[in-house]
């Protein structure tokens, strides 16, 4: 009876021993599967390409370049929360006070009836592209319409109105420039961009999703 009782033990502890090695072999899959990240590249190209691409099309621009600039401005993130800047939020203010004449296109009259927190909405980057909230008045929409379903439009619109160009002359070091200081590359002297890497990331990513757009057609 004995041994009767130590084989049906050993059984069970084998049995056990078999499910609990499943459920690891299990769970190291699904772990895995989980925590393996793409590439910021690869999610950009993955939450993007399709918006990137209609829009460079309807704006004949370079979809390489526009996907480079939404891994330099959102890491390729499909929900981008606002980035409220004060020193932007203290300049409209002083317009709508009229203690300033503009900030670029905008003027007191643009400001008329609007809140503390209405101008902070101006005064924060939206969408993909990280476009400030008051450029919304250069192509004529609703600040909110910056990010969202129309995100990729109508940043692709405001680019092409600002810069459009130099966009279609190749022209990409200067065109990264512009879309973060406002200005072309400098000739003489050191980038003017927040991160001195900013335009030599840009151009590397344009490098590679040329080769993924190429692939994927």
């Amino acid at each position: 009876m004995r041994r009767v009782w130590s084989g049906i033990i050993a059984f069970a502890l084998i049995g056990l021993l078999a499910t609990v090695l499943v459920l690891k072999y299990k769970y190291n899959l699904e772990y895995n599967a989980i925590t393996v990240q793409k590439t910021v590249v690869e999610k950009t190209f993955i939450n993007y390409k399709d918006d990137v691409i209609d829009a460079a099309e309807k704006y004949n621009l370079s979809p390489a370049y526009l996907l480079a600039l939404i891994v330099l401005e959102s890491s390729g993130r499909k929900i981008v929360p606002q980035r409220y800047e004060n020193h932007v939020f203290l300049k409209l203010d002083a317009v709508a006070r009229g203690k300033q004449k503009s900030l670029e296109t905008v003027k007191a009259n643009d400001l008329i009836g609007m809140t503390d927190g209405d101008l902070q909405k101006l005064a924060s980057s939206w969408g993909p592209f990280q476009i400030m909230g008051y450029k919304c008045y250069e192509i004529e929409v609703e600040v909110d319409a910056l990010q969202g379903k129309k995100a990729v439009e109508n940043g692709s619109k405001w680019i092409d109105k600002n810069y459009g160009d130099y966009l279609r002359k190749g022209l990409y070091k200067d065109a990264f420039h512009i879309h973060n200081t406002g200005k072309p590359y400098p000739k003489v002297g050191a980038p003017k961009t927040y991160h001195k890497s900013y335009v030599p990331k840009g151009l590397k990513y344009i490098e590679e999703f040329e080769e993924m757009l190429k692939n994927d057609a």
